[in-house]
């Protein structure tokens, strides 16, 4: 399975209600006379290219069957008009909530409308220039700035105790794992301590860059090759410099790229990185990906748990060789 590998398809613009199809047509000003579904990623919603007499837009919508995704969509919204100017990303147009004619637990659906650039998601296995492109792109989000208070601190966004609640519970599950993780579980559940220092920054930290989450802006070599943009920020954070690099890593190997180590040879961490934070890091990413693939998969995305294992398997191997075990 890769990153980008799904067994459901999304709602198809037909598939809405025609309440939220009319509110959607409303804010756009125009009728919508055909759609396409892009189907890929780890969400339940709507995520279409609408086209209308007047053009095309990207929208993301989903109902109140789906709570968690209706939260996400919300702080995408709140998130995404917030981000700093020049950031590669298309560019939120407007958000918006249509009331429930049912009895759903969150209200309503979130609508989100983003402009559509020419571009297209990358290819998998990856090809070598593609991946330059997102790594730098990576790294380029890293380069922006974001004032205190803006956004949170990716420190309290990244989950930070998994690894040592897996050492606190010794689920049976562990044992299905190289058996290092099992043997040195509370060493690592120490090194955990140090991740919410280590990962916390003053540059814009997107919070879930993989290959799904990124689209490519074509051009030829001569003048640079493909250039990156992220999309979906419901996560997007203040934090340090190379928090999406290492992030997007292990995906990038279930992708058909690279390991992470030779990886980070095509496009190195920012200046200055201290290693024991990246470790720190990585281990919370361990024990977040190692704890989620232990639990009941959640309504609408079972095949999430089986992405969550492949990561952290590269994750526990990457470790194992970081910390010369």
């Amino acid at each position: 399975m890769t990153a980008t590998s799904t067994t459901r398809a999304r709602p198809a613009w037909t598939d809405l209600p025609a309440p939220v199809r009319g509110a959607v047509e409303a804010r756009l000003g125009a009728t919508v006379t055909a759609w396409t579904s892009h189907d890929g990623g780890y969400s339940q919603g709507l995520a279409s290219t609408l086209r209308t007499a007047q053009g095309s837009v990207f929208v993301k919508a989903v109902g109140p069957e789906h709570p968690h995704t209706v939260g996400l969509y919300r702080e995408e919204a709140r998130r995404a008009a917030l981000l700093p100017l020049g950031v590669p990303t298309p560019r939120l147009l407007w958000s918006t909530e249509v009331p429930s004619t049912g009895d759903g637990p969150d209200g309503g659906w979130v609508t989100l409308a983003f402009e559509t650039l020419p571009s297209r998601p990358p290819r998998t296995p990856w090809h070598d220039e593609e991946l330059r492109a997102v790594l730098e792109l990576a790294a380029g989000v890293a380069e922006h700035q974001v004032a205190p208070g803006l956004l949170p601190g990716f420190e309290t966004e990244l989950p930070t105790d998994r690894t040592g609640r897996l050492a606190a519970e010794r689920p049976t599950g562990l044992a299905t794992y190289d058996p290092w993780l099992a043997q040195h579980v509370d060493r690592l559940a120490a090194l955990e301590l140090d991740a919410p220092a280590a990962v916390t920054g003053s540059v814009l930290v997107h919070g879930d860059l993989r290959g799904d989450n990124a689209l490519l802006v074509d051009a030829p070599a001569a003048v640079g090759g493909p250039r990156g943009l992220a999309v979906d920020w419901p996560n997007a954070a203040r934090g340090a410099a190379f928090c999406d690099l290492v992030g997007m890593l292990p995906a990038v190997l279930l992708e058909g790229g690279p390991p992470p180590e030779e990886a980070l040879r095509l496009r190195p961490l920012p200046a200055g990185t201290d290693k024991d934070a990246v470790t720190a890091y990585l281990v919370a990413l361990t024990g977040y990906f190692v704890h989620s693939s232990l639990q009941p998969p959640p309504p609408g995305i079972p095949h999430v748990r089986a992405f969550q294992r492949a990561q952290g398997e590269v994750c526990v191997a990457w470790l194992r060789r970081r910390l010369g075990d």
